[in-house]
């Protein structure tokens, strides 16, 4: 996988090591990421009764092309720009920013 750049944001914790993130405090628990993607996606669900802390993280970095491709999708696509990529992959640098979340390359 390409190298990392510092994030703009703070990750959420379940967040695996890798580019692609979903930022803290960020994900407004549309769930189109966990539908679209579950093989990349996860879903913290906060037991409080609350849904305050519930957010999306990724569980897997994409290494396929076709993963690549699925997580560059759902970084476009995510509702709320909570999905980030803070790596250095020119080609997926260029295809986020062509996307409607451009904000999300750190």
């Amino acid at each position: 996988m390409d190298s990392l750049r510092k994030p703009k944001l703070v990750r959420e914790p379940e967040n695996v090591p890798g580019p692609f993130y979903v930022a803290k405090g960020q994900c407004i628990i549309c769930m189109l990421p966990v539908e679209s993607a579950p093989e990349l996606m996860g879903y913290h669900q906060d037991t409080s009764g609350t849904n305050a802390n519930s957010h999306c993280y990724f569980k897997k970095q994409p290494t396929t092309p076709e993963e690549i491709a699925l997580a560059v999708e759902i970084v476009n696509h995510a509702c709320c720009g909570a999905l980030r990529y803070c790596g250095s992959d020119p080609a997926i640098i260029d295809k986020i920013l062509k996307g409607h979340n451009p904000d999300s390359v750190d």
